[in-house]
């Protein structure tokens, strides 16, 4: 068995698979806590600290909702979704090695694929010009 990880900002994917892990909109399973967030956005902790707390926090997330992280698990596909940018210090990045690790242990494959890229702008004009095509070749209603 193996998972395909990704992960995207909020508002930058929003296919079948997206997975909302933040404190605000999403699964609280995998979120960080209002504390830990508020603490790092105003420099109270480092990124170290924030980790460490944040690892913490999933331990205990793993011991009270052990269900919830084997059905991530044992997904085909998943995109972790937050509102940090790509790139940033950013929990969903933090909780793709954590569940590559626990795949390790329950001996599922997860693949962490890294950031879903952006459609490209030629992506995003042939699958409109193919989605128009089609329309064009449908019989007509009338």
């Amino acid at each position: 068995m193996e998972l395909h990880l990704y992960t995207a900002q909020i508002g930058k994917y929003n296919g079948p698979d997206a997975y909302d892990i933040t404190v605000k909109t999403g699964d609280h399973t995998f979120a960080p806590s209002w504390a830990i967030v508020q603490a790092w956005k105003s420099a109270q902790i480092d990124w170290e600290a924030y980790t460490q707390s944040y690892r913490n926090l999933m331990l205990e997330s793993y011991r009270e909702h052990p269900k919830k992280w084997r059905d991530i698990l044992h997904k085909d596909l998943i995109t972790l979704l937050c509102y940090c940018r790509a790139g940033e210090h950013c929990h969903r990045y933090l909780l793709a090695d954590f569940l590559q690790k626990l795949g390790e242990k329950e001996d599922i494959q997860v693949i962490n694929e890294g950031e879903r890229p952006l459609p490209q702008k030629d992506d995003l004009s042939a699958a409109n010009n193919e989605h128009a095509g089609s329309l064009l070749q449908q019989p007509s209603l009338f």
